[in-house]
This record gives C-alpha cells, sequence and structure tokens, in this order.
C-alpha cells in the first residue's frame, strides 16, 4: 500500500511517501518486542521497525533524509521504539484515529519536552537508553523552556542531585560575571571533571581552580572549561556521575558530555536576544560592609559590583547543501558593562627614570565581560551506512578589568579557543565503527596599560604614612594546544551459543598535549621610599625591586588509552563488565581502571530493577606540575637602603634569587574508587529512583613545604607536590519523574523532582588548586585542629561544595490553546556545618605537632523559586517572548563568609532577579 501524509494532508503522489506493509490490532501493537538496531539513516530504522512491529504508520520519507537514528537494544513496543530513534530529530510520534503518523514537532512555545526515562536493554552510545549510569540528559528543547541564566552548560546542572556548586561564585556581590560556576560531582574537585564537545576534551589543564589570592604576578585566573560553550546553541547535554562506561577517561568527578547540532535536513533559521540589568535585581550585602567598588584591589579587581547591564543575542541556521548533506551555522554574544568607582587623585609613574606625579579625577569607569562563541558543522551521509561531520569550534572570553585605587592599573584578559574535529561513522556487519580526529589550541593573554607597578611610600610633615601605587601584575600568556584521535567499536548485540547475549565496545585514543607558559619582557615591581616635605615635594630612594625574569617554558606529554567492556545479558541478568588502560609519558604510570555495573529486572517487565557497580576512575594530569617552576622560578629581588639604594639599570644591581622551587618528585594520578547501590520501580506513569553512590579518593596531589628548615631562607619557602590527598564522599538521591505528561487544567505538566543528602571529607580544599601553600614549615598535614579537638585531616568537612542536603522539583506546564509555556524550579537546601580557617591560625599539639586549625561556622537553611513564562502565539510569524524570574520571592539567603579587611563579612546569594528574552524561527 502507497499513501502520503504530510502534516495531517494528501499530498501529489510525486511525493515519496512510506507506510507500513501491515495493518493489526491495537493489542498486537502494544506488545513488546526485542529490538538490536544499529545506528544507522532514520528512514532505514523507522522502516525496520515499523515492518517487525506490524504497525500502521504514515511519514513522508523526504521528511527523514540526512537524519541518523540512535542504536536500539532492547525489549520495546513498536511504538516505544519509534519514539526513541525520533528523540532529537524534530520529529514526533502522533497516533491519529488510530494510525500513527510521524510528524515535524511542534516547534512553538508550547511544545512540552518529556523527560527521557531508563528502561531495560543496555545501549551503551546513547544516554537516555543506559539505565546502569543514569545520566543527566538535557535536550535543546528543554534548554529552550529552563530558566539559563548566563547561559554556561554548568547552569543547567543547578538541579543535578550529583553536583555541588562552590559556595561563593554567584553571590549579590559579582552577579556581573558571566563566566561557569565551578562544580563538583560527588565530592571531587572541580578541575577534575571531564569536559566533552562532540567526543573531543575542552578542558583547561592550567590549574584551573582559584586559589582565593585572586590575580597575581605569576598565575592568570582561568576556569576549570577551556572553551566557554553557550549552552542555548547546543543539540543535547549528559551529565554521568556514575557507573560511568570505559569509554569515557580523564575524570576523578564526573563527565559532561555536550553535542553540538547535526543538520536536520532542513532549511531553518533561529534567534534570540536576552537582558537583564542590575536594577531588576535585588542585591544583598553584609550589613557591616556595603558593596563598595572602591574597595576593589589589584588582586581582586572586581570582588565588589553594585551596577551591572547584561545582553546576550545569538541564534543559528541550518542550510541543505546536497540531498544527503547541509551546514549548520551558530553565534552568539554574551556581554556585561560593570561601572565602577576609581578614587582618582594623585600618583606617581616613571619617567626617563625619574619619578613624575599623575593627578586623576575621580569617578566612574566601566570594566567590561564579552563570551563569543562561533560554531559550524558540515555533515554529509556519504551513503546508509556511513555518515562524516566536520566541524570548528571558536570561543573568545575577554574582560577588561582594574583596581579603582591604583592609577594605571587597568588590563585586558583573554581566555580563546580554537578547535576543529572530523567524526566518522561507518555502519558494518558486525556493528558501528567511530573515529574522531581533532585538534585544539587554547591561550590565556593578559596585558597591562602600564608595563611596571610602582609603590611610592612616604612620611609627611606630620609623620603619616603616604602610600601611592600605579601599574598592574604584568603581561603573561598561558597556551594548550592539543591533538587526539579515537576510534570505538560498537558490536551489535549478539549470542555466543549459551544463552548469553553479548554487546561489545571496544576502542583506543591518543593525545598530544602541550603546554607553554611565556613572559615576552622582565616584568618590574618598583617600590621607592622616601619623605615628603611641607611644600609636598618628594624626596627618596628606591629601596626594593622585584624582578620576574621574561622566558618561555613548555612541557609536553601523550596519553595513550584503551579500553573494553561487555554489555551481557542473561534472561533478567545485564553485567556490564569493563576495563580502560591509561598511560602517559608525564607520571609514567599505567593506570588500570576496572569497572563494572550491572541492573536486574526483577519481574523481567522492567518495572522494578535493582542497578550495582563497582569503578575505578582515574584523574587528570594537569600542566601546572611541569609548568610551575617556570611560573616562580624567575622571581629576583634587589634590596636598596638610602646610603646603597636599587638601580633603575638591572645590570647594575645584585640580585637574590627568590626561588620556591626544586623540580618534580615522583607523582601519581589521582583516582577515585567507587561503589553504587540503585533501585527503579515504576509506579503508575512515573519512575522512581533510590540511589547510593560512595567515592573513596586516593592521591590527590597536594602542595607542601619540601624541607622543615624554618630558619634557612634559602630553603624554608621551597615547595613540592606529593600524593597526600586524600578523600571520601556519600551520596543518597530520591528521584522521580514521570512518564507520560499529566493532564490537568488545559495544559499537560512534566514533572522531576529529587531529595539529596550528601556528604563530603578531605584534607586538602576542594575549592583551592594544586599550587595552595600552606608557608608554615613543620606543619602535620595529616592532623588537622577541628571544633574543639585533634582529628585526621581526610575526616575534615569540605570547605567549599558542601551543602548536605538538597531537595530539587522542576515542574514544566505547557497550554497548547495559549501557546504558554511555564517553567518552575523549587530548591531547598538544608541547614550545614562549614569548616573554616578565616584567621589561617595553627595549633601546637604535644603529640603531633603544629596542625591548621580550623572551627566550625553554620549556615542556616535557604530555599529559592526560579520560574520562567513563555509566550509564541501563532499570529507572531514566529516570534516568541519570555520573561525570566530568579528568586522569585527574594529570600535573603547567605552563601558564605570570607574575611575583607580583618572582618569576616557574609556574602548572600543575588535577590530576586529578571531576564527578558524575544526570539524568532524562520
Amino acid at each position: 500500500m502507497s499513501i502520503q501524509f504530510t502534516q495531517g494532508r494528501l499530498k501529489p503522489l510525486a511525493l515519496s511517501m512510506a507506510v507500513s506493509s501491515a495493518i493489526v490490532c491495537q493489542s498486537a501493537i502494544a506488545q513488546e518486542q526485542s529490538f538490536s538496531l544499529p545506528e544507522q539513516s532514520l528512514a532505514t530504522a523507522v522502516s525496520q521497525i515499523s515492518t517487525q512491529g506490524q504497525l500502521q504508520l504514515l511519514y513522508d520519507k523526504s521528511q527523514l533524509n540526512g537524519l541518523r537514528a540512535p542504536a536500539l537494544s532492547g525489549n520495546y513496543t513498536a511504538q516505544t521504539a519509534l519514539q526513541k530513534i525520533l528523540i532529537g530529530s524534530g520529529l514526533e510520534l502522533v497516533n491519529e484515529n488510530g494510525v500513527f503518523v510521524i510528524r515535524p514537532q511542534n516547534l512553538n512555545q508550547g511544545t512540552l519536552v518529556l523527560p527521557e526515562t531508563q528502561v531495560s536493554g543496555v545501549v551503551q552510545n546513547h544516554p537516555t537508553t543506559d539505565v546502569m549510569s543514569a545520566p543527566q540528559y538535557v535536550t535543546s528543547e528543554e534548554i529552550s523552556q529552563k530558566n539559563t541564566g548566563d547561559g554556561n552548560i554548568t547552569d543547567l546542572m543547578k538541579t543535578n542531585p550529583a553536583v555541588q556548586f562552590a559556595n561563593n561564585d554567584s553571590n549579590s556581590m559579582n552577579q556581573g560575571e558571566i563566566k561557569p560556576s565551578r562544580i563538583s560531582i560527588h565530592g571531587s574537585s572541580s578541575y577534575q571533571n571531564a569536559y566533552r564537545l562532540d567526543g573531543v576534551s575542552f578542558n583547561n589543564d592550567f590549574d584551573p581552580a582559584d586559589s582565593g589570592l585572586g590575580e597575581t604576578s605569576t598565575r592568570l585566573s582561568s576556569g576549570d572549561q577551556g572553551i566557554y560553550i553557550d549552552s542555548r546553541l547546543i543539540d543535547s547535554m549528559a551529565v554521568y556521575d556514575n557507573n560511568i562506561p570505559v569509554e569515557f577517561g580523564g575524570f576523578t568527578g564526573g563527565t559532561v558530555e555536550v553535542n553540538s547540532r547535526r543538520w536536520q535536513g532542513e532549511n531553518s533559521a533561529h534567534a534570540y536576544y536576552r537582558l537583564t540589568r542590575s536594577g531588576w535585581n535585588n542585591l544583598f550585602h553584609d550589613s557591616s560592609q556595603g558593596i563598595d567598588t572602591t574597595k576593589n584591589d589589584t588582586a581582586n579587581p572586581a570582588r565588589f559590583q553594585n551596577r551591572f547591564d547584561k545582553s546576550d543575542f545569538g541564534g543559528w541556521f541550518e542550510l541543505g547543501v546536497s540531498e544527503n548533506s547541509g551546514l549548520v551555522f551558530s553565534a552568539s554574544r554574551r556581554s556585561s558593562t560593570i561601572p565602577m568607582t576609581v578614587t582618582g587623585g594623585e600618583a606617581f609613574v616613571l619617567e626617563n627614570n625619574s619619578i613624575e606625579p599623575i593627578f586623576s579625577d575621580s569617578g566612574k569607569k566601566n570594566q567590561r565581560r564579552t563570551s563569543d562563541n562561533y560554531f559550524l558543522k558540515y555533515s554529509v551521509d556519504l551513503s546508509e551506512k556511513s555518515s562524516l561531520d566536520l566541524s570548528a569550534n571558536y570561543a573568545s572570553y575577554d574582560s577588561r578589568l582594574f583596581s579603582s585605587s591604583v592609577s594605571n592599573s587597568g588590563y585586558d584578559s583573554t581566555h580563546d579557543g580554537l578547535g576543529f574535529t572530523a567524526v566518522f561513522k561507518q555502519q558494518l556487519d558486525l556493528g558501528q565503527l567511530e573515529v574522531t580526529a581533532n585538534t585544539q589550541d587554547l591561550k590565556d593573554d593578559r596585558k597591562n596599560d602600564q608595563k611596571y607597578a610602582l609603590t611610592v611610600r612616604a612620611f609627611d610633615a606630620n609623620w603619616q604614612m603616604i602610600e601611592r601605587n600605579s601599574g598592574g601584575l604584568g603581561d603573561l600568556e598561558s597556551k594548550q594546544k592539543n591533538h587526539g584521535l579515537k576510534t570505538v567499536m560498537r558490536f551489535n548485540q549478539q549470542e555466543d551459543g549459551l544463552g548469553l547475549m553479548h554487546q561489545p565496545t571496544m576502542g583506543a585514543e591518543v593525545n598530544y598535549t602541550k603546554g607553554t607558559y611565556l613572559r615576552d619582557n622582565d616584568y618590574f615591581r618598583y617600590t621607592y621610599s622616601g619623605d615628603l616635605d611641607e611644600n609636598d615635594v618628594y624626596t627618596g630612594h628606591l629601596s626594593n625591586i622585584n624582578r620576574f625574569r621574561a622566558g618561555s617554558y613548555s612541557a609536553d606529554y601523550t596519553n595513550y588509552a584503551i579500553f573494553l567492556d561487555d554489555s551481557i545479558q542473561y534472561g533478567k541478568l545485564t553485567l556490564r563488565p569493563g576495563i580502560r588502560l591509561d598511560r602517559d609519558d608525564f607520571v609514567n604510570r599505567t593506570n588500570i581502571a576496572p569497572r563494572l555495573s550491572g541492573v536486574y529486572d526483577v519481574f523481567g517487565d522492567s518495572k522494578t530493577q535493582i542497578i550495582a557497580g563497582a569503578n575505578r576512575y582515574y584523574g587528570r594530569s594537569m600542566l601546572t606540575y611541569a609548568l610551575y617552576g617556570a611560573q616562580n622560578g624567575g622571581m629576583q629581588n634587589c634590596w636598596g637602603d638610602e646610603d646603597n639604594p636599587c638601580s633603575m639599570n638591572p645590570n647594575n644591581n645584585s640580585w637574590d634569587n627568590q626561588k620556591d622551587y626544586e623540580g618534580l618528585e615522583s607523582l601519581k594520578t589521582p583516582y577515585n574508587d567507587e561503589l553504587t547501590l540503585a533501585l527503579q520501580q515504576e509506579i503508575l506513569s512515573t519512575t522512581w529512583r533510590l540511589q547510593y553512590v560512595h567515592r573513596e579518593g586516593y592521591d590527590e596531589v597536594r602542595n607542601r613545604t619540601k624541607y622543615d628548615n624554618p630558619r634557612d631562607p634559602n630553603t624554608r619557602n621551597i615547595r613540592t607536590f606529593d600524593n597526600g590527598g586524600r578523600s571520601s564522599h556519600d551520596t543518597v538521591t530520591l528521584s522521580t519523574s514521570n512518564t507520560q505528561p499529566w493532564e490537568w487544567a488545559d495544559a499537560s505538566h512534566v514533572m522531576t523532582a529529587s531529595f539529596t543528602w550528601q556528604q563530603s571529607e578531605s584534607n586538602t580544599p576542594k575549592d583551592a588548586g594544586y599550587t595552595a601553600y600552606d608557608p608554615a614549615n613543620k606543619v602535620n598535614l595529616n592532623k588537622v585542629w577541628y571544633d574543639g579537638k585533634v582529628i585526621d585531616a581526610s575526616k575534615l568537612p569540605s570547605t567549599s561544595f558542601n551543602s548536605p542536603i538538597k531537595l530539587n522539583l522542576e515542574l514544566t506546564s505547557v497550554w497548547d490553546e495559549y501557546d504558554v509555556t511555564w517553567y518552575n524550579r523549587l530548591q531547598w537546601w538544608g541547614a550545614r556545618s562549614q569548616a573554616v580557617r578565616y584567621d589561617n591560625s595553627y595549633y601546637s599539639d604535644p603529640e603531633v605537632g603544629q596542625i591548621r586549625k580550623y572551627t566550625k561556622q553554620n549556615f542556616a537553611s535557604k530555599y529559592t523559586w526560579d520560574t520562567r513564562l513563555g509566550w509564541k502565539p501563532d499570529f507572531a510569524y514566529g516570534f516568541g517572548f519570555s520573561v525570566e524570574v530568579n528568586n522569585v520571592l527574594n529570600n535573603k539567603n547567605i552563601a558564605d563568609r570570607f574575611v575583607f579587611e580583618d572582618r569576616t563579612l557574609k556574602s548572600y546569594d543575588a535577590g530576586r532577579q529578571f531576564w527578558l528574552q524575544v526570539n524568532y524561527d524562520l
């Protein structure tokens, strides 16, 4: 039978149409069958499912051209199988009077996106069908309905029960920032997560954790992610946090897998514009210290921000090049302008090797942040069994900063990433072969207005000390270059003759990483000391010079990996044993990571399932290890007095090397051991999952003094890296979601919810990098004083990422009749106790010696309600409008405490904030 169907109308016979060859009763349609389909063209997959399921199906075959279907394995009804392979295709399956129809998905604001549910039957290359890992999976349609904040991918993880955010990354004092927030997955360090775009890492390996000291002369302020991706431009994101397949490596926390858009077989265009203002946001602050921008210093030039204007705009288009190929191009710009108060007044600069006064007016001056994303992908289906994707990605982050009280302190800081990726997929008789090749360049660069720093200290006529400063921290650059090749073979499910069904995955990869640390010219910090007479005439001498020598230093390493796992199914039991071997020529160790997970379908109907796993994950090798000597090894000091001052000519000075490092000792790769246990239950139209995850962290890298000789000035500051870091973490989560939309009040509703308890303990602060350093000598790092007693340092509660109890609820409601979508997110955090060390004090114990002293700080519980209301009326010709409100109830929630000017101050979460957006779909 040959019939055509498109959007509810019969079309001329010239258009190709397809319908399943058999018409059967509804009881047959509802019967589950065993499917084992490889990744292939969508047209082929639809035909095979409709034929095997004897399902009457109408569709326009031309709408399927150029589209791919994911692999599918397991027991489903034909209707469910079709719904799963249509995910992300832009098409949907509907039942019209007993006949199933595939038609273009309604992309209006009124489209309801149903979260993916887990099913029996393991498909390792698509997150929605992996019941063992159960990753968070977010599609582009869901992203368009949520509160997306600044548009970073971490903003999509706010309700992920395994994810904790840094306590103080986004508070009322820094709402002008647009960089991604740091996250911890199951208690691991934020820089030990793996970020991947289309299977390619975009991690920044230059010690991205914030040490709390802000900008320094030897360190660039960067982030965990080498590329700041705009979440609104992606196709989907999956966050793996437990029972993670062997294909993923280079983490102790989790893997964030981002997938870019692919040509969907038709031409289209989409655009949006968003904005918010500080006037639309309530900014809370400590009553003893207002948000005073004049308090921003050189190390923390943007700590206080009481004004900002933010705007985002971007979009993408899809264009067919031929019948089987097409382009996707996307671009966006996120920007922020942050007015600051500059104090102005008198300062000094160097002119012709002499001190000259300068004067500047007080007033307002703008800091700026800009993040640009550009992406281009060409996709071609070479045949029904092979495809090729070629993509280029460029992301740039630029910031203009300065200290409000230091003249000529402005500098431009850039964070750029450029990558090229090729992905080839070939369907073979045995399964699917996937080959990925990539090259990527990341760069951080700081350029200062004044190429030196000058401090002038003088006693005035009243013997009061006056200090004037000018200049910045010096020009600096770091580069990270990556080249990679990865091949994966995903075998089809097959029986071994013993009643066991196997579906192996095997692969190998090689990645080359090179880091370069560069200072083009010597950087000088001059200090003059002297007096001012009654006429403010300065007389003094050059008392001190800090010199950071120019130079370039590079380090590189190559990482090799092979991995193998097998999904073995026998009756109701499915096991996934696997092993991953990693080796790099930096630590020169072969790391063997065994992984085992399984699911038992208790009644054989996919309603009640028990999931368990035991896994090991090895972390990343940081370029900081190898480049630390270059960063700090170039510092020299000249000390002078009134009789023998230092000279402006560096060749005339006697320089003391300020060395604090003597090279690397033997290091191991940090790793985590994980145990998991979960119960998943289908109840009516909801899926419930109760899960426990336990992590033990070993060989975490920390920084300490190398020599126990506090009186020797040549050795007391020498530091080294070791593997003494130790941590443990527990998570218990109860989560639920509805598998079918609930219908009431003339609307469809989709809900997800979770309740989580977590506990983290660690002897190394999770909010500090590998270069976090305690300058005291003879400190016993294995013990600490906490809350009145001496304990093992590994039992110290986490100093950040430490909310022990969290409740999340998301509800998306759609009124099709009115083209309205309403998204709501409610979150509650329980009270917490936090280990703090505000005064950097120590405790001397007669048995264990000198140890770090921590106290307990209690924080009250808090909650927020965020909402987004979208409207896309039919009469608007593709235009849509939305308003996003965060913290609707304007709750004043304490985020953290910090030390400022010898006082401990409170920082608060942002109050009520509004975002407005207009979008257009063509």
